[in-house]
């Protein structure tokens, strides 16, 4: 562990970080960031040129970990602030264990920003050890049309062998036996019965999909920072919608050791007569599973529904994720089947009791929405 140093990558800098260490690289390498997931870094709009975008762990010059660090905005007493997010937090495989995850985060402390962070369980003990504190989680719901997937006859024997191992005193990992049949029944079977699954959810939408138009970036408004939490303003909305994850397949990661999504698509925007009503959809494949997700709408729920189904259709999207009142809206069938309810734990560390973030979170009002689960570009 001496022998790895800790180094700032600037925003700037990063699209050649990028290039040095993705660019032909061999199946299987740890890499930082992906070349273009570093090109769309560069253009957020609340971001300078200098602000520190990655810190990576180096042995001699070979990578062995990072962390992802983005200026987002926080909206508290009528004024925005800069907070920086800290996105993709990872370590190679050689170095698990070694302490490598928690000397990143002291180097992300280190810059004396106001920070958050999502993140797993083992995670977030980290950042609590470091000061992190927790807000309330954030609840969504995932409708989940992969039926055949985790309902499976082998898959149901394999957790109810799971269930008596434990009453037996013995834990059993049977997570890759799953993914295999998941994968399995759905490639054989689930994509002939998804249409039929689709036409379930749809029963009981009383109003059809609004007229898909796409609004130019500069046409859209989004909702004036009211309230205490977290925020993206019009400039962040234009900023994902002229910078694209739309790649050729295999990108230049397919096959190195990344394990986010290569292939993220433009954003659908539903005009629904006034142009301030809008739905922005993301559409990505991780794990080579379609996921739509709603980041942003002021479409009311009763239109809502009926845009993301149909964009969910459009795209054969077999996962859809947003708020839970999405997933409220539909019929107890449909409920029953597909929907899964979760949730995602936000961490905040002020840098100091004075800062924006820390007079946020002692106001009591601090508000977390779906779509700062998912900020842009993570």
């Amino acid at each position: 562990m001496d022998s790895i140093r800790i180094e700032r990558i600037t925003l700037k800098d990063l699209p050649a970080v990028a290039a040095r260490y993705a660019e032909r690289a061999p199946r299987g390498t740890f890499i930082p960031i992906t070349q273009h997931r570093a090109a769309a870094m560069t253009q957020n709009p609340h971001a300078t040129s200098e602000d520190v975008a990655l810190l990576l762990a180096l042995d001699g010059e070979r990578p062995v970990g990072y962390f992802g660090v983005m200026a987002v905005q926080l909206a508290h007493a009528g004024h925005l602030h800069t907070v920086h997010w800290l996105t993709t937090w990872a370590v190679s495989k050689d170095m698990l264990g070694k302490g490598l995850g928690s000397r990143l985060m002291q180097a992300a402390l280190d810059l004396d920003v106001d920070l958050a962070i999502v993140g797993s369980a083992p995670a977030r003990r980290v950042s609590a050890k470091f000061g992190f504190k927790e807000v309330q989680p954030l609840h969504y719901a995932r409708i989940n049309f992969d039926l055949l997937g985790r309902y499976n006859p082998l898959s149901l024997v394999l957790r109810g062998v799971r269930k008596l191992a434990k009453l037996a005193g013995f834990n059993i990992h049977i997570e890759p036996v799953l993914g295999f049949f998941h994968t399995l029944f759905e490639t054989l079977i689930g994509w002939l019965l998804r249409p039929l699954w689709y036409l379930i959810a749809y029963i009981g939408v009383s109003e059809p999909a609004p007229t898909q138009k796409l609004v130019p970036p500069v046409q859209l408004e989004a909702p004036p920072p009211a309230g205490t939490g977290f925020y993206r303003d019009s400039q962040v909305l234009s900023w994902m919608l002229e910078h694209r994850w739309v790649m050729p397949w295999p990108s230049d990661s397919a096959w190195l050791d990344y394990e986010f999504t290569d292939w993220r698509s433009g954003f659908q925007i539903f005009g629904v007569g006034d142009e301030r009503e809008y739905a922005l959809f993301q559409y990505s494949k991780i794990r080579g599973r379609g996921v739509l997700k709603v980041l942003d709408a002021t479409l009311p729920l009763r239109r809502l529904l009926p845009a993301a189904l149909w964009a969910a259709v459009s795209r054969g999207a077999r996962i859809i994720e947003g708020p839970a009142a999405l997933a409220d809206a539909l019929n107890p069938l449909a409920r029953a089947l597909f929907v899964q309810r979760l949730e995602r734990t936000l961490q905040l560390h002020p840098r100091a009791g004075v800062s924006p973030l820390a007079q946020a979170i002692s106001s009591g009002k601090f508000t977390q929405h779906y779509t700062d689960g998912d900020m842009a570009f993570t």
